[in-house]
């Protein structure tokens, strides 16, 4: 059982959203999704990161939601501020995150000046 489209949806995003963040088309995860397609290993790896948990977890080899090991190196790394802020924004609807990008837009602007 492969529990990409749950976690997904547990995170409150949209296949496109999902796919446009990954820069993988989105006629590739759905393929994910219904085991139509088998990710290879790399796509694995970036998956489990995406959404910290193990690939034996994703796989559905495991029903313990343990986390992977954070790539320190990677540019992906994010503190736990911009984890649950990210979380948040992922709830609201396309009005509400376009409302929180032109806030943070003018915050980023006003704190320049």
């Amino acid at each position: 059982m492969f529990r990409l489209k749950e976690l997904r949806k547990e995170n409150g995003l949209k296949r496109s959203e999902f796919a446009k963040a990954l820069n993988i088309p989105a006629t590739t995860i759905a393929n994910y999704e219904n085991e139509t397609r088998e990710a290879s290993y790399e796509t694995l790896i970036v998956f489990s990161e995406f959404f910290n948990v193990s690939i034996d977890y994703l796989l559905g080899k495991t029903s313990d939601y343990v986390a992977a090991k954070p790539n320190i190196t990677s540019d992906k790394l994010l503190t736990q501020n911009e984890k649950e802020l990210l979380r948040e924004f992922r709830t609201c609807s396309s009005t509400g995150k376009n409302r929180i990008m032109e806030y943070a837009k003018l915050w980023s602007k006003s704190e320049n000046i």
